[in-house]
């Protein structure tokens, strides 16, 4: 798990001089991942309210919400997890930031010895016309 979001961090970072002529890069990002909780809902809020407090502490300017799916046919229950950032470039700073933060890694280790994960990611700029 770990070392499939530092790679995708990796990806990010080495892309974003490429994305600066194909996207406004002042725009919204919306990272929007897929979690398997395992069957501990409770566990996984309080490890995603933690995970907060450490975004918070290193004034990183990121909003996490989590979302259960509903009325979605065998989606039902889905666990999203909703990461709201001013910018691609705010994106990349934050998973930095929170990728060298030991705390930010204990969680993820505390996840994954509870047999929780992140299924899939969906990386998405906001388009609405002003």
């Amino acid at each position: 798990m770990k070392r499939g979001l530092i790679a995708g961090l990796a990806v990010i970072l080495v892309a974003t001089p490429l994305w600066t002529n194909a996207t406004d890069q002042g725009r919204p990002v919306l990272d929007v991942i897929v979690a398997d909780v395992n069957g501990d809902l409770d566990g996984f809020l309080d490890r995603m309210k933690r995970i907060q407090s450490v975004a918070k502490r290193l004034n990183l300017p990121a909003t996490l919400r989590v979302f259960q799916a509903t009325f979605a046919d065998k989606k039902n229950g889905e666990i999203h997890l909703y990461w709201e950032l001013p910018s691609f470039i705010a994106f990349a700073e934050a998973e930095t930031a929170l990728h060298n933060d030991a705390e930010f890694l204990a969680i993820l280790g505390e996840m994954d010895a509870a047999g929780q994960s992140f299924r899939s990611e969906l990386l998405s700029i906001e388009i609405t016309r002003k």
